[in-house]
């Protein structure tokens, strides 16, 4: 066990690599890693090696967070309040020792949703093993309405799932060359208020770590592609836009006309 212990509530992300070289009271092959958390968040704990559990014991030795890596990456998620917790990362089959694991531990972010939208930050890394990569995140709706969701990262992938699993709002950047077009000619999707699971997929082979976004923002102006009735905001602004351009072809013609006239001429009296 390392010296350091990491304070998640203070980094964005960090990891343990080690290897699971002590016997638990069941013989599996066992490692065991602190951390500290100074604030209440919640977090995601990934194990990138099949066939090991991980679990996250608070201080009375109570399990907050568990997950059973198989044929691929497992992840779980808690809520944690202040304290030290340990990270119990154990192989699935014994007699398999001195077997190397890596254990991600990430900020799972809450997003707040509001009439003018909402904006997500994260961090794009290289993943290893069987980790897909998938990143989770929570987005709280306060206001929902219409909006248009616009990744900056480009070959990333990202869904909005509901409490019941279903895909409300979905969108990719597969095709770079699309990548930050018209915000008015992208699809928009209608989000009611409530709570919704954020997952993205950002491409595996990243080098190094890619600051990115994903905002969401209210579509307030219409899609020329957009057949569905016009909004009362819209027909405003629309025909305030057609009346200033009647004021200034009108201003126009009138400068026009004035410069056909012979200017007035002054004349001075001895």
């Amino acid at each position: 066990m390392g010296v350091a212990i990491p304070n998640a509530s203070t980094m964005n992300w960090f990891q343990f690599r080690g290897i699971t070289n002590e016997l638990d009271s069941n013989l599996a092959s066992t490692d065991y890693r602190q951390f500290t958390v100074s604030k209440a968040g919640e977090f995601n704990f990934r194990i990138a090696d099949i066939n090991t559990n991980i679990k996250i014991v608070d201080q009375n030795n109570k399990v907050v967070a568990e997950a059973k890596a198989k044929n691929e990456a497992a992840e779980a998620s808690a809520k944690l309040g202040p304290g030290t917790y340990t990270a119990v990362i154990s192989q699935a089959v014994r007699g398999v020792n001195e077997r190397e694991y890596t254990l991600d531990v990430t900020e799972r972010q809450n997003i707040m949703m509001v009439g003018t939208g909402a904006q997500m930050k994260g961090i794009a890394r290289a993943v290893v093993g069987k980790d897909p990569g998938v990143q989770k995140h929570t987005l709280t709706v306060a206001q929902g309405g219409e909006f248009v969701g616009n990744m900056s990262l480009p070959l990333t992938r990202w869904a909005l799932m509901s409490k019941e699993g279903k895909v409300v709002a979905s969108g990719d950047t597969m095709d770079p060359a699309k990548s930050g077009g018209d915000m008015l000619k992208k699809p928009s999707f209608k989000i009611e208020p409530g709570q919704y699971e954020l997952v993205i997929v950002p491409p595996k082979n990243v080098i190094g770590e890619i600051p990115y976004q994903l905002n969401f923002v209210q579509k307030v102006a219409k899609s020329p592609d957009d057949n569905s009735e016009e909004r009362p905001f819209d027909k405003i602004m629309r025909e305030r836009e057609a009346r200033l351009k009647q004021w200034a072809a009108e201003d126009a013609n009138k400068s026009s006309s004035k410069a056909k006239t012979t200017p007035y001429k002054m004349s001075l009296l001895a």
